[in-house]
């Protein structure tokens, strides 16, 4: 006779917590998890599933990402409602490649398990998957099935209403508890972020494996998670998790913004300047900024800290006006020698440390600097054969900003001889039709600075090509998306057209053309951050440019 065996569950109550807000499982939390063990059975079917295509632990993660959409739509916590607010805003369609016809956003619908399905599983395989597949659509019809029916036994909680519930009096540590749902345990960019961040600690410890010998790999992973929390963009419309949280937040409008702005975060290091009962007063090294960070942040030994010579290294973020210490704090002494060696130090200057009227300085700069630069070469974007003639045009561009900046009353500006026999050899290499391989381009970032990039030049001539390889097709869409910067990638496309923009497994460029600014999100999310000038006023005497900030008065 043979033994029956006994049925198992794929998916643990451990699975299901992992994108919990909470910590203790409940009959609510049950019967989700049964429904993710139901559609891990669709996404593992033998024949009709994904199994043979994609790793089992890809389709038990994605079994509870699709019920948590479910669980979203049952609670009306408000995450999909703001993807789909966030695609007509940028894209000017509900979601991507699909065109449902009478598309509720109120109700469930086949076609966001698709692109759930399709966003998800291609980010944790690092596939291509294309979005009209067969065996995609029909997958994500029987998810909409299996869910439509149950949507009047679903359970609800009230837990979302109160976890959502924020105002300007909100203790920010509870605050931060929220970022840290919305940026590693939502079923949106949680599974992002988290395998982002495993990869990067994986990476540290490969190369630094000195540094896990004496340092708490926990001490070392908290310290890094303030950038996904604060910093990073998703690939999810290129948002921040305080934008996600500013988008579902239960709160007041003029709070929105004060949630948004964490993004400001300044990080460094910074030196004591004493404390009192509310506050410790640290400088930006680099800047000299003074900031008052809330006592509440951590506890220091002040007593044994010595102004001007106690040195921390830390990040803070701004909540409604006030400073806070978020992540780890490594403190230690300076000497003298060593605060100026770093204060004149140009590497990584964080432009949010300098004071509003320095940071509208420095924008004022970078404008500046980006006008003679188009003045200069007619152009933002600029050719060269090879990397000496494009140093020998930017060091007679350089010459003819500093001839303009010292002749500013002059209604013309004579370019020098340096300069004009640089412009008359070097500037007329726009189109790329000669043929030399070592070309490379520098291109004004607007508001940031000079990008320079040998890439660029063979962007150029595949854009232009009569016909191209699949393997030179694929590459050219891969590298444009995920290499360019937004406003370069647009500018390229529409100065040398997008029909060799030809989305992999497709053969119709009308695709990339409608989605276009869909793919500028999905792959290159980073170059969506608020535009920060990569000028900085390192190695200024305070006296000259306090001055300067007067006179632009």
């Amino acid at each position: 006779m043979r033994k029956r065996s006994l049925s198992t569950q794929a998916l643990s109550i451990q699975d299901w917590m992992k994108y919990r807000p909470y910590e203790r499982f409940s009959n609510y939390d049950g019967y989700y998890l049964k429904q993710a063990n139901a559609i891990f059975n669709l996404l593992n079917h033998p024949t009709e599933g994904f199994r043979k295509y994609f790793k089992r632990e890809h389709l038990l993660e994605l079994a509870i990402l699709i019920t948590c959409h479910f669980e979203d739509f049952i609670n009306d916590i408000g995450l999909w409602k703001a993807l789909v607010r966030k695609h007509r805003e940028l894209y000017g369609y509900a979601i991507p490649f699909y065109k449902p016809e009478g598309y509720d956003p109120e109700y469930l619908n086949p076609h966001d398990f698709a692109y759930l399905i399709w966003h998800h599983l291609g980010k944790m395989a690092q596939k291509t998957l294309g979005p009209f597949s067969p065996g995609l659509r029909h997958i994500a019809y029987q998810c909409y099935q299996h869910f439509e029916v149950r949507i009047d036994e679903a359970p609800v909680t009230d837990f979302y209403e109160k976890w959502l519930k924020i105002g300007p009096d909100t203790p920010f540590f509870d605050l931060k508890r929220r970022l840290k749902w919305m940026a590693f345990e939502n079923y949106l960019i949680g599974p992002e972020f988290g395998r982002g961040m495993i990869a990067e600690l994986d990476e540290m410890a490969e190369k630094h494996s000195e540094m896990f010998q004496e340092i708490d790999p926990g001490r070392l992973a908290y310290g890094m998670e303030d950038e996904y929390l604060y910093q990073k963009s998703a690939s999810w419309c290129a948002m921040t998790a305080p934008d996600w949280l500013a988008e579902v937040a239960r709160c007041t409008d003029d709070v929105r913004p004060k949630i948004r702005r964490l993004f400001q975060r300044v990080s460094g290091t910074f030196l004591y300047d004493g404390c009192d009962d509310h506050y410790y007063h640290f400088r930006f090294i680099r800047s000299n900024r003074l900031f008052h960070i809330r006592r509440e942040s951590v506890n220091l030994e002040t007593d044994d800290m010595r102004t001007g010579v106690e040195a921390g290294v830390f990040g803070i973020v701004n909540w409604c006006d006030e400073w806070w210490l978020s992540g780890t704090y490594m403190g230690w002494e300076l000497s003298a020698k060593d605060i100026e060696k770093m204060r004149l130090d140009p590497k990584a200057v964080n432009f949010y440390g300098w004071t509003d009227a320095e940071q509208q300085l420095i924008r004022n700069r970078t404008a500046e600097m980006e006008s003679a630069f188009i003045e200069y070469f007619g152009d933002r974007l600029v050719v060269f054969p090879n990397q000496k003639a494009m140093a020998a045009a930017m060091e007679a561009q350089q010459a003819f900003w500093n001839e303009k900046k010292v002749q500013k009353s002059a209604p013309a500006t004579a370019k020098s001889k340096l300069a004009k026999q640089i412009a008359r050899q070097y500037t007329g290499f726009k189109d790329l039709n000669f043929g030399d391989r070592n070309s490379v381009a520098a291109y004004f970032i607007p508001g940031e600075g000079v990008f320079m990039s040998p890439v660029v030049p063979e962007l150029i001539r595949r854009l232009q090509a009569d016909k191209l390889s699949t393997e030179e097709s694929d590459e050219l869409f891969y590298t444009l998306f995920k290499e360019c910067t937004p406003p370069l990638a647009r500018l390229l496309v529409e100065r040398y057209t997008g029909k060799n923009l030809i989305f992999p497994q497709m053969d119709n460029p009308d695709f990339v053309a409608q989605h276009f600014e869909f793919f500028l999100h999905y792959y290159n999310p980073g170059d969506f951050r608020e535009v920060v000038p990569n000028l900085s006023l390192v190695g200024e005497r305070e006296a000259s440019h306090t001055e300067e900030i007067e006179t632009k008065k």
